[in-house]
């Protein structure tokens, strides 16, 4: 009976809810990073920022290198009628074991070879950190169950609760004294383990870890992840290259001026998070022209507000960089204004991207996604060298500018979608003020 009230409530709650929650959670999370990245920009530095940033990249990038596509795939079929969600979360639980290990491998052939340059303190512990990898890949899993299943309060909690704790151990360090590249990086990857352990132990004694048809469910999962991996691999690779190369080619210092300019500039990513995490699944329960009917309008939408939010922080970089996170960091501030457009871009094509992955088309946005990586690969190679961190930043615009351009002209040529269909009409503000009122009559 408990049981059926709880789905009930999150019943009840709608999409706009749904939205309204996640954003709140990403407001919060977006604070507490801003908390965290001020204490150790100011601590360390810029040379101790890079080092740091070094050290803790390797076991989410090579995770979700890997990922085969499953967390996508779990969501697409947890949310179709008539599926073994049981089957599907414990096979996919498995599947995410066996590839973490797998990125634990090759991350320790592939880190002694890519930070040479680098102590040999920086590279043991960006080695040992890999037993992340599969703590990363398993979150992943959880996070994607708890979506299918609607349940955003504790996906919500699975977010923000690591953030928290590294705030508090990061506090801990600054009393003590004690805040170095090495313990700083404990303090974010620590956090996350229990909060693992936790959300797998609810999940797999809800749906027991003895279940039929793995085999069956791992087709499936295999099935679809393999032709929406490519999204993966290459949304991972352009989350992760841009630093993975500086790492390579440029020095700690310029590492941590890129790494805060980046941090910095996901801001605008806040909105964009909240809504792809209810749209998708959202989405995947319709009709093809409904999903992207749907897809189009929140498009609008989170277009005039992206427009509005980064046109405000552009105006304010050069003032909240430097009041944030010191003077040290003022040679930032040009390469953060060059990424505040390439992140509000970035992040209207990923809504626009959930509009094939919901009528289970995921194979465009995988062609869509690895062109802009490759564009984006050769760019970096080419500007990084010549132009440092400003070409970094200079790169992902233009394959962001790529990105957007691409999808555009698929939903052009292959749904026939006019230009009316991009610009908001006072039939979608009806649409909003309707939802916002179905959202308050039911509290």
């Amino acid at each position: 009976m408990m049981i059926v009230k709880l789905a009930n409530f999150r019943n009840k709650r709608g999409s706009i809810g749904n939205v309204f929650q996640v954003f709140a959670s990403n407001v919060f999370i977006l604070g507490l990073n801003v908390v965290t990245g001020i204490i150790i920009a100011r601590y360390l530095g810029p040379e101790g920022r890079g080092e740091q940033a070094a050290m803790i990249m390797w076991p989410r990038f090579l995770a979700y290198s890997l990922t085969m596509g499953v967390p996508t795939a779990l969501i697409y079929f947890m949310k179709r009628k008539d599926e073994d969600q049981g089957s599907l979360y414990i096979t996919a639980l498995y599947m995410s074991i066996i590839l973490g290990i797998i990125a634990m491998a090759l991350g320790s052939v592939i880190i002694p070879f890519w930070m040479k340059d680098y102590s040999t303190l920086v590279v043991e512990f960006a080695t040992l950190a890999l037993v992340m990898s599969p703590v990363a890949l398993i979150g992943s899993i959880n996070t994607a169950a708890l979506q299918s299943r609607g349940e955003y309060r504790q996906f919500n909690f699975m977010r923000y609760s690591p953030v928290f704790g590294t705030l508090i151990i990061l506090l801990i360090l600054v009393f003590t004294n004690h805040v170095t590249p090495f313990m700083t990086s404990i303090a974010f990857l620590v956090p996350v383990i229990p909060i693992a352990i936790w959300t797998t132990v609810r999940l797999v004694s809800y749906y027991k870890i003895k279940q039929r048809q793995k085999r069956r469910s791992a087709k499936k999962l295999m099935s679809y992840g393999i032709r929406s991996y490519g999204t993966d691999v290459a949304g991972t690779f352009s989350g992760y290259i841009d630093q993975i190369l500086v790492v390579g080619l440029l020095s700690p210092s310029a590492l941590g001026l890129y790494v805060v300019s980046l941090n910095l500039a996901k801001m605008l990513n806040t909105l964009q998070n909240a809504i792809t995490t209810v749209l998708y699944p959202k989405a995947s329960e319709l009709g093809a022209n409904e999903a992207l009917d749907l897809t189009f309008r929140v498009f609008r939408f989170s277009s005039i507000i992206t427009v509005l939010i980064g046109a405000l922080v552009f105006i304010a970089a050069p003032y909240a960089l430097i009041m944030l996170y010191g003077s040290s960091f003022d040679d930032a501030v040009p390469v953060f204004r060059i990424l505040i457009f390439q992140t509000a871009l970035a992040s209207l094509s990923w809504i626009l991207s959930q509009g094939f992955m919901s009528i289970g088309r995921p194979g465009a946005v995988t062609i869509v996604r690895l062109i802009t990586l490759g564009s984006n690969v050769i760019l970096l190679n080419i500007l990084i060298p010549w132009l440092g961190i400003h070409g970094a930043a200079i790169s992902l615009l233009i394959s962001s500018c790529v990105e957007f351009f691409i999808i555009s002209f698929i939903y052009k040529m292959k749904h026939k979608v006019m230009i009316k269909q991009w610009l908001i009409s006072g039939k979608d503000i009806r649409w909003v003020f309707e939802r916002v009122q179905q959202y308050r009559s039911k509290y």
